[in-house]
């Protein structure tokens, strides 16, 4: 190299205090080399060295070129001398990605920086370099979650345009996602919130912390078409290509919505046809009661046999009416969750259900709840044990049945099991049962097919979840008799959360 001064990496650079820069361009952490017009590296720090894979000192004579992937090493000659025509500082292929080449052959993405530097021996550039492989390699992680992400995402810049949107979204709203980038924001939404949403945005901007758009607000979100989509808008500020924007989550919730608004009209319906049922034929029906009774008064003590058993079949079934419109009314209440939580001794509770409801004499009880106590809502639980003890002895096709009930807890609940050894359900009927007015068989006509309704419906309603296995599982109480044998027999399964939870309308 010729000049009077070396420069940094021959031992000092142009300026004053020489040796205390020179120290400071060998130490930095970026890689920085300096060439001369002719594109001769004069000096390279370590962390280029490094960076490069050459040893200490091994690049200074060579041609800046070979640090460059052999593609580009050609055109790279034009570009550096129409770079010395017009000598200014500035990012080096500004919006692409640059390569450059390892000692061992690969290449890596860098970003390069150009600084004319003049000393007495001629022009010389100082060219900053800095691996951006990890960081690529990140963005490139995360453009690949957003594209496959679930959910409609975008990105949007302060200045209120879409930098980024996946396809989710785009397809949600009518659009391809290249469509939406670099489109204003204020396209998505309808014309009535434009007016004030830059306000809300900027005031968002100033505290920047995540949260949900809109609490207690139905938001809608404009098609391509025109129409308006319910959404919900989760909001979080992100860095995205070096400067700070916003990430909005947004899901499409018009099944959702549609879904909710069918369930509240169809519990609303239940419970305007129970109640309506309960008092416009309780009074008919106590009605005809009343004349059953009045026509047994005037028979006298020796009417026909064939009419006193008429007139009691007539009984039966009113009386059958009267608990089917109970049972009715029963299940329309239990599609609302009860909030009251309190601590369940479970063998206490049971021993208290077969205190006020015994099973019949011939029918006997085992029980294994010596578990710890947890929290639930008592009437509720207590209900559906109720119903399946109830539904084990009026099912049992033998006057000395048995019954058992076990329990242990698994993770978040309580599984509890209620089995006997009756006749057992056929696996054709086991997803009828659950059913409104179904019963296990066609035969079966002794209840209103409503009990083990109930009990499902107050399962789920309180986040818990029921299942009949008949015959037993292996390893169920009393699943297997002496020789081994699976027995005949019922067993339901119920899986009931044993901390309180909450949902989003509590």
């Amino acid at each position: 190299m010729n000049g009077d001064r070396p420069v940094p990496g021959a031992g000092a650079v142009p300026g004053p205090q020489p040796e205390l820069l020179a120290r400071a361009f060998g130490a930095a952490p970026n890689g920085f080399v300096v060439i001369d017009e002719a594109g001769t590296i004069v000096a390279a720090n370590k962390a280029l060295e490094t960076m490069f894979g050459h040893a200490p000192g091994a690049l200074l004579g060579q041609a800046i070129e070979q640090l460059l992937p052999a593609a580009m090493q050609k055109g790279h000659v034009a570009l550096r001398r129409q770079f010395y025509g017009q000598p200014e500082p500035r990012a080096m292929g500004a919006g692409r990605v640059l390569y450059g080449r390892h000692h061992d052959g690969h290449e890596f993405p860098v970003e390069i920086g150009l600084n004319p530097m003049p000393a007495p021996q001629g022009l010389l550039v100082l060219a900053s370099v800095v691996d951006v492989s990890e960081r690529l390699a990140l963005e490139f992680a995360f453009r690949g979650l957003f594209d496959a992400s679930p959910y409609g995402l975008l990105i949007v810049d302060d200045e209120g345009l879409i930098t980024m949107a996946n396809q989710v979204l785009a397809a949600a709203l009518g659009y391809t996602p290249a469509q939406l980038v670099d489109q204003p924001l204020q396209m998505l939404l309808p014309e009535r919130y434009r007016g004030h949403h830059a306000q809300l945005m900027a005031g968002y901007r100033r505290t920047g912390e995540s949260r949900m758009m809109g609490r207690g607000r139905d938001l809608t979100a404009l098609h391509a078409d025109g129409s308006e989509l319910p959404v919900e808008i989760g909001l979080s500020r992100v860095r995205w290509q070096r400067r700070a924007m916003t990430l909005a989550a947004v899901s499409d919730i018009s099944v959702r919505k549609r879904l909710e608004l069918e369930l509240r009209q169809a519990n609303a319906n239940l419970e305007e046809f129970t109640y309506v049922a309960s008092h416009d034929l309780r009074s008919p029906l106590r009605g005809i009661a009343d004349l059953v009774e009045w026509i047994n008064d005037d028979l006298g003590d020796q009417p026909l046999p064939a009419v006193r058993r008429n007139l009691d079949r007539v009984s039966q079934r009113i009386g059958r009416m009267n608990r089917l419109m109970d049972d009715l009314l029963s299940y329309a209440r239990a599609g609302r969750a009860a909030t009251e939580f309190t601590p369940i001794e479970l063998d206490k509770l049971v021993r208290g259900i077969l205190e006020m409801q015994p099973l019949p004499e011939g029918m006997t009880v085992t029980l294994s709840l010596d578990i710890e106590p947890f929290l639930a809502t008592r009437i509720p639980l207590e209900t559906a044990l109720r119903n399946l003890l109830a539904n084990a002895a009026k099912h049992h096709d033998r006057a000395d049945g048995r019954v058992w009930l076990q329990a242990h807890h698994d993770d978040s609940v309580c599984i509890i099991e209620v089995s006997d050894d009756g006749p057992g359900v056929p696996v054709a009927a086991h997803e009828r049962i659950f059913k409104l007015f179904q019963t296990a068989s066609v035969a079966d006509r002794g209840g209103s097919g409503i009990g083990l309704a109930l009990t499902k419906r107050l399962v789920e309603v309180h986040g818990g979840h029921i299942e009949l296995v008949s015959p037993w599982p292996a390893g169920a109480a009393g699943a297997a008799d002496a020789t081994g044998e699976h027995r005949r027999g019922t067993c339901f399964r119920i899986a009931w959360p044993r901390f309180p939870r909450r949902t989003s309308d509590d």
